[in-house]
């Protein structure tokens, strides 16, 4: 692949600053919480997932113009989201990646992922081979405690998930989506917005 001619490239909900700002507070203390080593994301690229697309084509028929029409026909209404809760992947007892479930907004969160799911589909992008859970990331766990070796799993999580569970979250009106190029570098991936889509009023064209 010419990398000249693909990019990375997502769907995702931006979250506001204030969002952001709550979880560069909390970072501290999950870091002292968990008993494994986080790789936490940077609070500043913070989103929510709708759809990872991997490398995809500058032109053609699944290629940038491709997927930003595509997209221009998702409509949806606006609606709140708050953060909310804590969420292990794949299970809590021997979790790789930490997130944020929601609290509010996961409904609609839902229904315009699938419907951003339908439209991609339509272009040839498989679908997920599972269903949706919205949610935010916020570390992955890269090694477990040395203590693993005594007990199963990767260590007691509890601390983290009470202090996921305790965090006070700010709630946020989505109105619009995002198509996110990911540009990697030595600092971690950057988030280039290369479309974006309003909501209407209505939810409807």
């Amino acid at each position: 692949m010419d990398p000249a001619s693909h990019l990375r490239a997502f769907v995702a909900l931006p979250l506001p600053e204030n969002i952001k700002a709550a979880l560069a507070g909390l970072l501290p203390a999950l870091h002292r919480a968990a008993p494994a080593r986080l790789a936490a994301i940077r609070p500043e690229t913070w989103h929510l997932t709708l759809k990872f697309l991997g490398d995809v084509p500058l032109e053609g028929p699944t290629g940038i113009p491709a997927l930003a029409a595509a997209l221009a026909d998702v409509a949806f209404a606006p609606f709140d989201l708050s953060p909310g809760g804590g969420v292990f992947f794949p299970n809590p007892a021997r979790p790789r990646v930490v997130a944020v479930g929601l609290a509010a907004g996961g409904p609609a969160c839902r229904e315009l992922a699938g419907d951003v799911e339908a439209a991609l589909a339509a272009l040839g992008f498989p679908r997920q081979p599972r269903a949706f859970t919205p949610h935010l990331t916020v570390a992955r766990i890269k090694d477990a405690p040395a203590r693993r070796k005594q007990a199963p799993g990767r260590g007691d999580w509890r601390g983290v998930a009470e202090q996921l569970a305790g965090a006070v979250w700010p709630t946020c009106r989505m109105d619009r989506f995002v198509l996110y190029q990911s540009v990697l570098g030595p600092g971690g991936a950057r988030h280039e917005a290369l479309r974006e889509f309003s909501a209407r009023r209505d939810g409807r064209a």
